[in-house]
Order: C-alpha cells, then sequence, then structure tokens
C-alpha cells in the first residue's frame, strides 16, 4: 500500500508522536484530545507544525490536525483502535515507520521525547486544564506584550470553563506550569 493523503513534515512529526506514545508505559490512550494537546505543546515549544490552534470546548484545537488525523488513519499509517465511534484510541499502523524515514525529523525527537516523557500519565480533562491555561497566558502575552497575573488566568480559565475546574485547580495547574518554564513556550 502507497501513501496516499499523508506525506508532509507534520505526517512525520504526528506518526512518530503516535508511535513513541505507545512504546511509552503509560496507561493513558492516545486519544483525539491527546493529539491536539501534545501537537499544541509540541508547537509552543518550537517544533514547526503548520496547525493553527483557537480555543475551542476542550482546550486548544486545531481543526486542520483533526483532518490530518482522519488521514493518517484513512493510509493506514495509524489505527484508531477505539471501539467506540466518539472515541479514538491511536496506535502505529503498518506505514508508520516508513513515513517517519521519509523525514528528517531528527533535530525534534528531543523535544517530542521530552514532551510526551512531561505529559503522558496526564489524563485529557487534566491536559485540557494544562493547555487553556498555557494557551490564555500566552495569547494574552503577545497580544498585551506583558504577561497577565495569575489572578486574571485563573479568572479567565473559570469563565471559559464555566466552572468545570475548581478555582483551586485552575491555581495549582497554573503554579506548576510556571514553575517548570513553560509559559517561555509561546506558540
Amino acid at each position: 500500500m502507497s501513501i496516499l493523503l499523508c506525506d508532509s513534515f507534520d505526517d512525520a512529526i504526528i506518526a512518530y508522536v503516535v508511535h513513541k506514545w505507545n512504546n511509552e508505559e503509560t496507561a493513558i490512550a492516545l486519544g483525539r484530545t491527546m493529539v491536539q494537546k501534545i501537537c499544541y505543546f509540541l508547537k509552543a515549544k518550537g517544533v514547526p507544525l503548520d496547525f493553527k490552534f483557537d480555543i475551542y470546548h476542550y482546550g486548544p484545537y486545531s481543526q486542520e490536525l483533526y483532518y490530518r488525523m482522519e488521514e493518517l488513519v484513512a493510509d493506514g499509517i495509524v489505527f484508531d483502535e477505539s471501539e467506540q465511534k466518539s472515541k479514538s484510541k491511536y496506535t502505529p499502523g503498518d506505514q508508520i515507520e516508513e513515513l517517519i524515514s521519509k523525514h528528517d525529523i531528527s533535530n525534534h525527537i528531543n523535544d517530542i521525547d521530552d514532551i510526551i516523557g512531561l505529559f503522558n500519565q496526564f489524563h485529557p480533562t487534566e491536559m485540557e486544564l494544562l493547555a487553556t491555561i498555557h494557551y490564555l497566558q500566552t495569547t494574552s502575552t503577545k497580544y498585551y506584550g506583558s504577561p497577565p497575573t495569575k489572578d486574571e488566568i485563573v479568572e479567565k480559565v473559570m469563565t471559559v470553563k464555566r466552572g468545570k475546574f475548581s478555582r483551586d485547580l485552575v491555581s495549582r495547574a497554573f503554579d506548576a506550569l510556571h514553575e517548570t518554564g513553560l509559559f517561555a513556550w509561546i506558540s
């Protein structure tokens, strides 16, 4: 089977993410939400992915990435082993190593491995919160030229997420992102 839809650098990066995630010791499945958040943080870290992320119900979201995952599944590069239509569970497909080897992603392997290592024990809802805080902090910083206060971000998250997360949890998640230096990563 030849690769039909997916043969770009972005596709190779995503394929490597799926391959690497499934070789890690984690009980967390790599589904749609996790792919979105991992790729969001990769782009923020400086991996040159050509996806535009906007705030969405589950945090930063890229419609282009959503469709790209469908194409990767259609090409057999990635399998979706979910038993429910509304969920996804991505695993390496038969063509994955061929696609990865076609593109030189070696300059980004360490960043990808670091991101996966940092986030592979978080559940999708936790990733939603972390990515939302990061998105609001970094986009506000870019727009206004200086970072908003922690209280401003907590308030924005409470508004955007409409009480989905407690104020204390949002505050602690903000502190964790700040302490790890992730706010320096601007997508």
